[in-house]
């Protein structure tokens, strides 16, 4: 959180109106996170978004936020450098509220959702968003950041799918024993299953999962492998191994695939 953030945002009210940071630690954690909801926003680009909450104070978050850019920031204006006062760092609400004992429920829970949705194949159904996107890209951790397809089949996706493999090794940007692509049963897969996306019902203690943005009718494995990248922080690297861990079927052969074809997706999206 950073102080004296100027925007062109004119005289709109904020809604800790003219609070300073010394009115700052009278407001809970839960608070906060309910402004960020609420509160004028100035900036708000992918997975970040900042807010005014007073005149002088804006609030920051989003799922690539850290510790360390706070850390960073602090650092660098206590070297005289001309940047905003960090006042305070918190996590959001699954992260602040679930003690250390109930992590372990909440990884049973996901794994026994990833389990469920694996196991359920929807082979009649085409591949892809539900409901389909037209002629527009699909959108997902492996499809490039340009999206990919839209494709008619199974097959053609598939075909795709080597086309990246046989990019990568004639680049040699993939291990040559990386088998070749064969998709069997599609699934139900959510693709950002991720702490930032599990809010958890403080009346209930019941879990729910959000943000089916980059869902859709895919291979059995994607799930697996979108879980494997989760890394934004050291949360997420904890409860991306915890999860993985308790997996009935794990999938590392279709991790390795997705996996080994980073360089078709990325730097060569368009080879």
């Amino acid at each position: 959180m950073s102080d004296r953030l100027e925007d062109s945002m004119g005289e709109q009210p904020y809604p800790l109106g003219a609070s300073g940071s010394a009115d700052l630690a009278s407001v809970t954690d839960d608070h906060l996170m309910r402004l960020f909801q609420t509160a004028p926003i100035i900036y708000n680009i992918n997975v970040s978004k900042v807010v005014r909450i007073s005149e002088h104070l804006v609030l920051k978050g989003g799922a690539c936020l850290t510790q360390w850019e706070a850390e960073n920031q602090k650092f660098a204006a206590s070297q005289g450098f001309p940047v905003p006062t960090v006042h305070r760092m918190f996590r959001g609400p699954l992260e602040n509220h679930l003690e250390f004992d109930m992590r372990d429920e909440v990884v049973t829970q996901v794994a026994k959702w990833i389990d469920d949705m694996q196991s359920k194949p929807f082979n009649k159904i085409q591949p892809g968003p539900v409901g389909g996107t037209g002629d527009s890209p699909w959108d997902g951790p492996w499809f490039t950041d340009y999206g990919a397809g839209p494709f008619a089949n199974l097959e053609e996706m598939e075909d795709w799918y080597n086309h990246k493999l046989d990019v990568c090794h004639r680049l040699r940007q993939a291990f040559e024993d990386i088998p070749r692509f064969q998709f069997e049963d599609l699934v139900l897969t959510h693709q950002d299953i991720a702490p930032r996306n599990i809010v958890l019902d403080e009346a209930t203690d019941k879990l729910w999962l959000i943000d089916w943005a980059m869902s859709g009718i895919y291979p059995v494995g994607f799930e697996q492998a979108s879980l494997s990248r989760q890394c934004v922080d050291e949360w997420d690297v904890e409860f991306r191994e915890a999860v993985l861990a308790k997996l009935g079927k794990r999938c590392d052969r279709e991790i390795r695939q997705l996996q080994g074809i980073m360089y078709g997706l990325t730097t060569g999206a368009f080879l």
